[in-house]
Order: C-alpha cells, then sequence, then structure tokens
C-alpha cells in the first residue's frame, strides 16, 4: 500500500511539473518584446490665448478661472497664457498686434482656444472654459511637435521637429513661440514677455507623414529660470488661424 501511495504521488508530481513547464514556458517569439518599438500616440495640446488688461473689471473675474484650470490640467493638454494688448503694465506690441491679427475687437477679455477654433468674449464662467479646452482636447492633431532650447548670456536658440500625422497636406503653416513670466503678486502669473514674430518659420507644405526642422536664433533673449515658454505650430492661411500643435518649455 506505501509503494502504491508513493507511486502515486510521484505520478502526481510529475504531471504538476509537466503542465507548470508548458503554461509558463512562451513559445518562440511569444512574451517577447510585446508593445516594445511602438510610438505612443499623439495627444492634442491647447494654447488657451486670454487677452487681458490691468483695472479691468470683467477680466478680474475671468482671470482666477483660466489660473485655476492651467494649474488643474498639465502642461501637455493646456497651456495658458496672459497677453495685455494695452494699457500700463506689461504691455507688448507683439499682444496688440496680434489682437488684431486675429481680428478680435470689443475690447478684452478675449480668450482663444487653439486660435479660433473657439473664442469666448467677455465674461465667463469656470464650466464653460472647461468644456472649451475638453473640446479642444477631444480633436485628433494633425502635427507632431518637438521642440527644446539652448540659452546662454547671447540669447537663445530653439530647435526642434514637426511632422504631418494627418492624412492631408498642410499648407501655409508656421512655427512660433512665446515666453511667459510669473508677474507674483502685483500681475498675471501667466504673463507673455515676449513673442517670437520676427523669428517665426514658415512652412509652405507639409506633406503626409513628411517631418521638417527647424531653429529659431532669439538673440538678447536670455530665457532664465524665472521664465517659462511655449513654441506651437499655426495655420495662417485658414479663417480659424487654428493651432496644430503645442509644446510647453521651461
Amino acid at each position: 500500500m506505501k509503494k502504491m501511495i508513493v507511486l502515486l504521488v510521484i505520478g502526481f508530481l510529475a504531471i504538476f511539473v509537466m503542465a507548470g513547464c508548458d503554461s509558463f514556458i512562451p513559445g518562440e517569439g511569444e512574451g517577447e518584446g510585446e508593445g516594445e518599438g511602438e510610438p505612443e500616440p499623439v495627444k492634442p495640446t491647447v494654447l488657451v490665448e486670454a487677452y487681458i488688461a490691468v483695472a479691468c473689471t470683467h477680466c478680474a473675474k475671468v482671470e482666477p478661472i483660466l489660473e485655476q484650470l492651467a494649474i488643474e490640467y498639465n502642461r501637455e493638454e493646456m497651456i495658458l497664457v496672459e497677453l495685455v494688448p494695452w494699457g500700463s503694465n506689461y504691455v507688448i506690441s507683439e499682444a496688440y498686434q496680434r489682437y488684431k491679427w486675429y481680428d478680435l475687437s470689443g475690447g478684452v477679455p478675449q480668450i482663444t482656444f487653439n486660435g479660433l477654433n473657439s473664442n469666448i468674449f467677455g465674461e465667463s464662467t469656470y464650466s464653460v472654459i472647461k468644456s472649451r479646452i475638453e473640446a479642444q482636447l477631444a480633436v485628433t492633431p494633425t502635427i507632431e511637435l518637438k521642440a527644446s532650447k539652448a540659452t546662454d548670456s547671447l540669447g537663445t536658440v530653439i530647435t526642434g521637429t514637426l511632422k504631418n500625422i494627418s492624412s492631408n497636406t498642410l499648407t501655409s503653416l508656421v512655427v512660433n513661440g512665446m515666453t511667459i513670466k510669473d508677474m507674483g503678486t502685483t500681475g498675471f502669473h501667466y504673463t507673455v514677455t515676449d513673442i517670437f514674430e520676427e523669428h517665426k518659420v514658415s512652412i509652405s507644405s507639409l506633406a503626409p507623414g513628411e517631418e521638417k526642422s527647424f531653429t529659431m536664433t532669439i538673440t538678447g533673449s536670455n530665457w532664465t529660470t524665472q521664465n517659462d515658454g511655449v513654441i506651437f505650430v499655426q495655420s495662417v492661411a485658414d479663417s480659424k488661424k487654428t493651432i496644430r500643435q503645442s509644446v510647453f518649455l521651461d
């Protein structure tokens, strides 16, 4: 009887070992490198341009909402820039020129979402502004944009690439950028201090799958640790002046 029990135990152990090997040893080519080498899908980023001014009652109501949303979203989802087109504080001529280029009118506040794909004039609520951001995040991106910067005492050099990831040829594109500075308690936290209009790169055509590199050399721009920035690709010929992708740089 003992011999029989021993034989049965040995038999069960043999079956268990064989079954275990079959369960855990992958066949040739299986379980190795799955998902490796596959690029992550490009996600959209929403560039929110808020044209506001100091001592503007309506701006004072909408500006804290925008800054709260800028904290809630990460910089790969939403980038807020605050442009002061006129007044005595933090004004740059490029902000007013861009305001006019968009053909905005009626004063401030004016908020654009990836160009004129969506825009709000006057006061608004948290839920309305958030819904506009979410709507743009649901749009399939057409551009993959990569950018980096190098700064020294002479200025800043920005290099990068853009790739058409849509099935259509894209035309009349520009690569542009802005520097952003937190003005602390005395001003806006996402104040635009420079727009790279004189250094923007024009791209007449970009075929499906085509990739192009760009360089912007901005002499005298000391992009210090106190400044952040954004690089963006914008269509300049369509009526919406669509910002197709943007990248935050710190």
